[in-house]
């Protein structure tokens, strides 16, 4: 064989190697290879996702994760399907969109408050969205693979399976009871020194996002509607969440979406902290209350 026909053989078996290579990453990346196996821990999306396979969602509620505390999918009749994020903010939901990791076929509701718009709130960095095109899917994965093949080896040398140990069915996070007084001043405390004090400037980026998602919605014939989430008034709401609330109203105005305000509208004895519901009384009347405006048209 000559030189010339074994570099050629060379380059073209490198070329396979890499083409096997990035169609491999491509599969794991939009099969989600973590979802769909039961030996990794899930986050909001990929749980959601396992409860909905289906390729369109046909109506979806989006929110951080007051709305995965408030809303009961199952306890509906509106057919939304909650797709609150822990930490969930609206670039999370342009992505989603734009990347084509969520299809919807008629309708999405947003449910905002000030942190889903706040663009240095720290988001799941498991989000599929969040992988760079030209990472593998193994290494932005890397910290949930490092414990699965480290595991394995442990139980390889102690002469036991080196499968570990799968995950049972896995849910949301949700709220039950009501924080003490004493744990919520605490708290306040703290949100006080991290958030209410923001400029406005801090949530432009997820405005401008909010602004492309209903131009997204507008060019693809979905019907767009905000709501407002509860916000309890036990407390005093800082003023940056009506500065908040303004911009993102006047940027919905621009695509004349519907608005619902459910700020001021439930009891304290509903929540569980400033925001999230208690899935005992709170989030019943929610989904009770919010259900005839979301089914209708």
């Amino acid at each position: 064989m000559s030189k010339k026909s074994a570099a050629a053989r060379h380059i073209l078996t490198a070329a396979i190697i890499t083409a096997a290579f990035f169609a491999a990453d491509a599969y794991m990346t939009y099969n989600n290879f973590i979802e769909n196996s039961d030996y990794f821990a899930k986050n909001d999306f990929e749980i959601t996702r396992c409860a909905h396979p289906e390729k369109v969602w046909d109506k979806v509620f989006f929110g951080n994760s007051v709305v995965i505390s408030s809303y009961i999918e199952e306890g509906s009749s509106s057919g939304y399907i909650n797709l609150g994020l822990d930490y969930g903010v609206v670039t999370d939901l342009r992505d989603m969109l734009n990347k084509k990791f969520i299809n919807i076929g008629s309708d999405l509701v947003i449910g905002l408050n000030y942190l889903t718009l706040y663009d240095d709130f720290e988001t799941n960095p498991t989000y599929i969205w969040h992988k760079r095109p030209y990472e593998p899917y193994a290494y932005f994965e890397r910290d949930r693979f490092y414990p699965i093949i480290t595991g394995g080896f442990d139980n390889i040398l102690n002469l036991q399976s080196p499968m570990p140990m799968k995950y049972g069915p896995q849910s949301k996070s949700v709220y039950h009871g009501m924080v003490s007084d004493a744990a919520m001043e605490e708290k306040l405390a703290e949100y006080e020194e991290e958030f209410f004090t923001l400029p406005i400037e801090k949530f432009s980026k997820n405005i401008s996002a909010l602004e492309e998602v209903l131009e997204y919605c507008r060019e693809n014939n979905i019907r767009a509607r905000i709501v407002w989430m509860p916000w309890n008034p036990k407390f005093e709401k800082p003023e940056l969440l009506l500065k908040v609330k303004n911009a993102a109203n006047t940027a919905a105005a621009r695509f004349n979406i519907e608005i619902l305000d459910l700020e001021d509208e439930l009891p304290e004895t509903d929540f569980y902290d400033t925001g999230h519901l208690n899935y005992e009384v709170g989030s019943p009347r929610f989904t009770h209350m919010i259900d005839q405006w979301l089914g209708g048209r």
